[in-house]
């Protein structure tokens, strides 16, 4: 392969013309047919609408080089996947083989709790070897426990345990992807470009919400096709995902300045951990991340499909149409961060945020028309894009870059682990209360942690950085 520098006019193209083709296939062949979902809001993957708000994403930030575009793609790539899984797994779990609340949480918690123990790791590892070569790997290794799994389906195999196997294999991959995706952003968008860091990374979370939904979206079909093809697609974006990372450029120029930070992984770790218990916006941003990941992202895996199933029938197309409800929110929120341009009162919209969706969970206890939990959910959405976008950004922004990637490992741990943790333990709350009465626990437990992070850190203050606070879109 013809190696091109990062200013060269064909790589960029090339990029540019690959999302445009990205968009049309998503635009026209998946969201072709109409939707049998009574929520309107789903009209959003109408085509021409997807089209426009990809090519709207895929051009920002402005004067973005080259290597942004074929980045985006393999963040894009990977969520798209990711979106099948979700859908995938919960209904294979919840409604094929009619798991009870508990067991659906275990379920739910294997896909992260390999993630819990090796994120730092992975992060540690990230900071010292070439982010491209590891993730090329990381997508090849993705592809494999869809194939594996489609084949147990097809045979008329499944079993709780495949599926407990499957989480623990994902899982071990999303160790290493997702600190070593995050660490490489701040390299793609280059020193001199520091200014458009929110930006970049609203731009980045608004891909990886659009891919989510057409990979919710796809997972619809398994109604009508089965489910094995919509896996071994799933394993097929996984490889082109690994091709959009070949062609970027190696990484690994951080290498030295973090051995000289710490010659052992648990020496890393450690300076890792240091960093954010000193710094007065990581430190309450990522307690709140790990909050989210118990509180949030549990009741989301457990008590939404619970709900579906019990009330409704739990099919296919109620759970991607409730999947997609929340990421349309979400994307929606992320679009309109990133054009609003840089925000400096960053910590209060990420209270406003976390806010709404206690409101949500409070809401949910009450029994109502699938219609309306599609509108609360997509009311969840929007508060989860703030909220992802402005966590991110703050912490791009403060991590040093020798240390990036196990920073960006420890937040993430609060997703994963908090998920684990919070997938686990809502399973046995909706057991013994019923899934509406259960969401009074998570929404009361982060009402909770809202007011001592208010009280006992610096939230409510966390700005803008004066580059990113100077500068207009």
């Amino acid at each position: 392969m013809c190696r091109l520098p990062r200013s060269c006019g064909p790589s960029n193209l090339g990029a540019r013309r690959e999302s445009r083709a990205l968009a049309g296939v998503l635009g026209s062949k998946f969201c072709s047919s109409p939707w049998d979902s009574p929520f309107p809001l789903i009209s959003l993957c109408h085509a021409p609408l997807l089209t426009r708000l990809i090519n709207s994403l895929m051009s920002a930030p402005p004067t973005a080089p080259p290597q942004f575009h074929w980045y985006l793609s393999g963040a894009g790539a990977w969520f798209v996947a990711i979106g099948i899984q979700m859908v995938m797994f919960t209904y294979l779990v919840t409604t094929v083989l009619h798991a009870a609340p508990n067991l659906i949480g275990l379920a739910q918690a294997s896909l992260t709790i390999v993630s819990t123990f090796l994120l730092l790791f992975g992060g540690a590892l990230a900071d010292q070897v070439d982010k491209r070569r590891l993730l090329i790997l990381c997508h090849i290794l993705a592809s494999l426990p869809p194939l594996a799994l489609a084949a147990v389906v097809g045979a008329g195999a499944l079993r709780y345990e495949w599926l407990l196997v499957y989480g623990l294999a994902m899982g071990l991959v999303t160790a290493f992807v997702m600190p070593t995706r995050e660490a490489m952003l701040g390299d793609v968008i280059g020193p001199d470009r520091r200014a458009f860091v929110q930006r970049a990374v609203t731009t980045t979370v608004g891909i990886t919400f659009l891919g989510q939904i057409a990979g919710m979206f796809l997972a619809r079909f398994a109604a009508e096709i089965g489910p094995e093809p919509i896996m071994v697609f799933q394993a097929v974006i996984q490889l082109f995902g690994a091709y959009t990372v070949y062609r970027l450029m190696p990484t690994a120029i951080h290498a030295a300045e973090g051995e000289a930070n710490g010659s052992g992984v648990l020496a890393r770790i450690a300076d890792g951990l240091r960093e954010v218990a000193n710094s007065y916006a990581l430190l309450p941003i990522t307690i709140l991340t790990a909050a989210i990941g118990i509180l949030f992202i549990g009741s989301f895996l457990v008590v939404l499909p619970v709900i579906l199933r019990e009330e409704f029938g739990g099919n296919v197309q109620q759970i991607s149409s409730t999947q997609i409800a929340f990421w349309s929110g979400s994307i929606i929120s992320s679009i309109a961060i990133s054009r609003l341009g840089n925000i400096v009162n960053r910590g209060r919209l990420v209270v406003f945020a976390v806010s709404t969706g206690t409101t949500i969970l409070f809401l949910l206890s009450f029994k109502t028309p699938l219609p309306v939990i599609y509108g609360l959910v997509f009311v969840w959405g929007l508060g989860a894009g703030v909220m992802i976008s402005m966590s991110r950004t703050i912490v791009q922004e403060h991590a040093p870059p020798a240390h990036r990637a196990r920073i960006m490992s420890i937040f993430q741990l609060g997703f994963t682990g908090g998920m684990s943790v919070g997938a686990l333990g809502i399973g046995f709350v909706v057991d013994a209360l019923g899934a509406r009465h259960a969401t009074w626990v998570p929404a009361g437990s982060m009402a909770i942690v809202l007011i001592c992070l208010l009280t006992f850190t610096k939230i409510w203050t966390i700005t803008a950085l004066k580059h990113d606070a100077d500068v207009t879109p």
